[in-house]
């Protein structure tokens, strides 16, 4: 197991053995140094009393908050390991909703005679866990626990099924019999069982009511500069990844005021100059004119803009993260420019690179079911000024938009019958454009009604949607961890910590939308920090414009990919090959680029399903030498 992590952390490791009562336990650490507290950091580690040992993959950010009660100084000297171990011994169980930050971890109670195995909120950090009649093991990466006995390199195919079918809300891993433990989850392990439980499970419909909206911008304003400020403890230099949208730039901003006078790098995927695009309507192709408005309101921060070439390969990069533990991603088109920003930033010594990844899911979301929030609040003469002003501003009837809010609140087949009426799409008709999971399959798995997000005879909101999303995005961590082990650049979510989704949570729909203005509140908190050009703006920026360009430079590559996969049994009996045969025939030209069901066919469904494929045949390679390995060991 050790040597299959030590690429996640090269700088340190150890191992500790040993339970009183009728529960034993082995625990196996590798460290890598992103803090300064990290440096110092020996795991396992014990506690003072000896009593408790901890192995985590962990950086605490309410340190200056947890030292008065715990009787420890925030400094460099003390690592986040004490923090933790101090926490456990007095909160016990309660450990995890009093710590904020990132981690994966466990510790090892010899006085309770058990085990607590616990995860942040939305699984910024991998936690994998394989669990059998009278044995519980974990660890960071799923192949990594095929080193033991008892577990087996055995294809999960169902979980394969459910990633071609973009179903990430599972807990299932590649390998059977391991799963991920919950984002926001933890257990407990001891000779007398095992229990589950969710520490963090927010209501996404619980609300608290402010004075103005100024107070709404005030809070989630502070939230961020909290979040922020936790993620420049780094042992490196500080970097961000920057597009024109509200959230990076967000991040960007309140970062740099932080900084200076020092410099804050930064880094934008950007079309290469002169490149001729399709433009899509109502989207932006090149931000980099954006960010470097933004530049120029904060002296201190230096843009860099990335440029992919065609010619590229597609899909190496991936193989190079599969072989550190990752499992293929959801869009592995956006791996091409998240990887050259990685790289980049190496180059520039950068090795914290702060993000908005998540911000449209809390911070920036808008409240998308704004009017029937508002009906359900007996607010009816407020819905309807909202809808006039809004379909005013818009161009949207109101009753169009009265059929796209009344939805949320009706059953599922209402629903359907509603939107063919009105000539609205269903939602699976972009999933089936953009799957390419064979129906059979898709069928037998029920993957069609999970990928739907059908509960209870209904459509989801919005924001149960978007809380269901944020814990789903634990499911690639291990990617996240193995492109910082390939790069040596970790990422940093502000817009993820918890404080910000709970703020943002907790603050209702027709405060984040309301008088004709969509992201409000964030609108609000930020315009004394963005260029008027970002906070003012209401176009979207496109990721990878280019992909359809680099897909056809890359057409022999793809070629080369489908015939593997075509030789392939277990891709075969997975994927519809006839419907990708058929796609890679009927090229389309540059000029479709922007075409929705061009988008889905191959951005979405081709390259994915290839990327799919590439993945099971490396896991049956994987697996060969994983056996010739343990071979050679027993018979020497």
């Amino acid at each position: 197991m050790l040597e299959s992590l030590a690429p996640l952390g090269r700088d340190g490791g150890g191992a500790w053995a040993g339970m009183a009562g009728r529960c034993g336990v082995a625990v196996a650490a590798r460290l890598r140094h992103a803090t300064p507290e990290d440096t110092i950091d020996s795991q396992p580690a014990r506690s003072a009393s000896g009593k408790l040992i901890l192995v985590g993959d962990l950086r605490v950010d309410n340190r200056a908050d947890l030292a008065p009660a715990l009787r420890l100084r925030d400094s460099p000297s003390v690592p986040d390991s004490a923090f933790v171990l101090a926490a456990y011994e007095r909160w016990g169980e309660a450990l995890p909703d009093r710590i904020l930050g990132e981690f994966a971890l466990a510790v090892v109670d010899q006085v309770r005679g058990g085990v607590l195995l616990a995860r942040d909120h939305v699984g910024f950090r991998p936690l994998v866990v394989h669990e059998r009649r009278g044995t519980v093991a974990f660890a960071t990466t799923a192949l990594s626990l095929t080193g033991l006995e008892g577990i087996g390199h055995d294809l999960d195919v169902e979980r394969a099924a459910e990633v071609l079918a973009l179903v990430y809300e599972s807990e299932r891993t590649f390998v059977q019999g391991v799963r991920w433990l919950t984002s926001g989850g933890a257990m407990w392990v001891s000779a007398g069982g095992v229990r589950h439980w969710n520490w963090w499970k927010p209501d996404p419909h619980e609300i608290v009511e402010l004075d103005s909206q100024s107070a709404y911008e005030d809070e989630l304003r502070d939230a961020l500069d909290k979040a922020v400020a936790a993620r420049l403890r780094s042992s490196g230099r500080v970097g961000a990844g920057v597009s024109g949208g509200l959230d990076s730039t967000s991040v960007a901003a309140t970062a740099a005021l932080m900084l200076a006078p020092r410099a804050l790098p930064t880094y934008t995927s950007a079309p290469l100059p002169g490149i001729s695009l399709v433009l899509e309507p109502q989207r932006d192709a090149d931000e980099s004119p954006l960010v470097r408005r933004l530049a120029e309101k904060h002296q201190n921060i230096k843009p860099s803009f990335i440029h992919l070439r065609p010619g590229i390969d597609l899909f190496d990069v991936h193989r190079q993260l599969f072989e550190l533990g990752a499992g293929p991603i959801r869009n592995p088109c956006n791996m091409l420019w998240i990887h050259a920003i990685h790289e980049r930033a190496a180059q520039d010594r950068v090795t914290t690179l702060l993000t908005g990844a998540r911000g449209n899911l809390g911070f920036s979301a808008d409240g998308p079911d704004w009017l029937s929030w508002l009906v359900r609040a007996g607010r009816l003469k407020q819905a309807w000024s909202e809808a006039a002003t809004w379909s005013a501003g818009h161009g949207e009837s109101r009753f169009r938009l009265a059929v796209r809010q009344l939805e949320t609140l009706a059953p599922g087949g209402v629903q359907r019958a509603v939107r063919a009426a009105c000539g609205l799409p269903q939602p699976s008709a972009a999933w089936e454009a953009a799957s390419a999971l064979r129906p059979d399959v898709g069928t037998e798995f029920g993957l069609l009604t999970r990928a739907s997000r059908l509960g209870g005879g209904r459509w989801e909101e919005a924001r149960a949607a978007a809380l269901a999303a944020l814990q789903a995005s634990g499911a690639q961590a291990d990617t996240m961890a193995a492109l910082a082990a390939l790069t040596g650049v970790e990422e940093r979510d502000p817009t993820g910590d918890r404080r910000v989704l709970e703020v943002a949570g907790h603050q209702p729909e027709w405060v984040r939308r309301r008088d004709g203005v969509g992201r409000a509140v964030v609108r609000g908190a930020m315009s004394d920090r963005q260029p008027a050009e970002i906070v003012l703006r209401t176009r979207r920026g496109e990721q990878l414009p280019e992909w359809l360009a680099l897909m056809t430079s890359a057409r022999a590559e793809v070629q080369a990919e489908l015939s593997a996969l075509e030789t392939h049994a277990v891709s075969r009996a997975l994927i519809d090959t006839g419907r990708l045969r058929a796609l890679v025939d009927r090229w389309p030209p540059q000029t479709a680029r922007c075409d929705p069901q061009v988008i889905n066919e191959y951005r979405y469904a081709l390259w994915r399903a290839l990327n799919v494929s590439r993945y099971l045949r490396w896991f049956d390679s994987a697996r060969v030498s994983h056996l010739d390995a343990a071979g050679s060991c027993l018979s020497s």
